[in-house]
């Protein structure tokens, strides 16, 4: 190696090599100035004097967001594994105080999940640790065990799978689906029987298997009208058509809350889900993600004995 380029390295920085390391795990400048907490500008700035101490481009746009070199693709797995290292020493040697610390702890679930436990959970996290930020995120099940593994996410909380060894499991709590409808349903008020269910036409949130299945199992897919992404569309919809849904029982009091309707009549049929927290098990050496974890799993497992 000659001489010019041990002077460019030397002069690669900690701070920088954080930002590439954000921008190769998040694939999106907007995603890593969100992970590292800084502005766009920064690190769009850090980039730029990355690409001249390197002499590479470093990322290429792509729809999306942007896509890794060869170079970075070499050197960038390398520069995670450092930065996991110096990351993990520097919070075992340290303390957390949850009065004072202003750390931003990312978590990801779906949008039931922020409907139904995301306003307790930040209410209680104002109270005990008010300079704590808390962020939601919804990331692709294919991507969970990497996102949780380089801490771009601490905690998964959702009907999550076995995801291997290295991966610590909380169980929260069991439950059960139930039928909504609106207060001006025909059929509100009645007791909904199976043989009644033949009556009503739906409308599906999201892609939830176990959904599906119930409605498959049931004879009912062909009433199906209605397909949506989001659960915040449900109250609407319930309040302006004769349209039923199928909901976690967790979600009704949350929706409720909109105004927009009213569940004047719930039938539930055998079948309950697990709701669990995944974290990376190397996360309890940290002494604030250990702290976070001890949050969220007492929490949400409370929020649902009181619901219960």
């Amino acid at each position: 190696m000659n001489r010019r380029a041990q002077t460019s390295e030397a002069r690669i920085d900690l701070a920088l090599l954080e930002v590439l390391d954000a921008v190769y795990v998040e694939r999106n400048i907007g995603r890593a100035a969100l992970r590292l907490d800084v502005s766009q500008p920064v690190v769009s700035g850090a980039l730029t004097r990355l690409r001249l101490l390197l002499k590479d481009q470093l990322f290429r746009r792509c729809p999306g967001g942007v896509e890794p070199t060869e170079l970075v693709n070499l050197i960038a797995p390398a520069i995670h594994r450092s930065l996991s290292e110096i990351h993990d020493t520097l919070q075992e040697a340290g303390t957390f105080v949850p009065e004072q610390s202003d750390r931003t702890f990312v978590i990801s679930m779906s949008d039931s999940g922020e409907l139904s436990f995301l306003p307790t959970l930040h209410r209680h996290l104002a109270t005990i640790a008010p300079n704590l930020r808390l962020r939601s995120v919804k990331i692709p099940l294919g991507e969970l065990a990497s996102a949780l593994e380089t801490n771009a996410v601490h905690i998964a909380l959702g009907q999550l799978p076995d995801m291997g060894v290295e991966f610590e499991r909380a169980h929260l709590f069991d439950q059960d689906y139930v039928l909504v409808m609106g207060e001006h349903h025909p059929l509100a008020g009645q007791t909904i029987t199976r043989e009644l269910l033949a009556q009503f036409e739906f409308v599906l949130v999201g892609r939830f298997p176990d959904v599906e299945q119930l409605i498959a199992e049931q004879g009912l897919t062909g009433q199906v009208r209605l397909r949506v992404a989001h659960y915040l569309a449900v109250p609407m919809i319930l309040s302006t058509s004769n349209l039923a849904v199928w909901l976690p029982r967790s979600l009704i009091a949350p929706l409720a809350l909109l105004g927009r309707y009213r569940a004047s009549s719930v039938a539930t049929l055998e079948r309950n889900f697990s709701l669990s927290a995944v974290r990376h098990r190397r996360s309890a050496r940290d002494p604030g993600a250990q702290w976070f974890w001890e949050q969220v799993t007492q929490l949400i497992s409370g929020v649902d004995r009181e619901r219960g």
